[in-house]
């Protein structure tokens, strides 16, 4: 039986998903864009700068 490294392993069921990858990725840009995306990344940013 054939066993790949896990890592290889990882990239070839990340290369099975990529259009779902690609997708998600458009849908957080397209939220980042609305007024909530915009509130909760100045947020995100104000708790890293305040050490958390």
């Amino acid at each position: 039986m054939h066993e790949c490294a896990p890592e290889r392993l990882a990239d070839y069921e990340m290369f099975g998903l990529r259009h779902e990858v690609a997708q998600l990725e458009a849908e957080v840009r397209r939220y980042l864009a609305t007024a909530a995306g915009r509130f909760e990344t100045w947020l995100a940013a104000r708790h890293v700068r305040r050490g958390a």
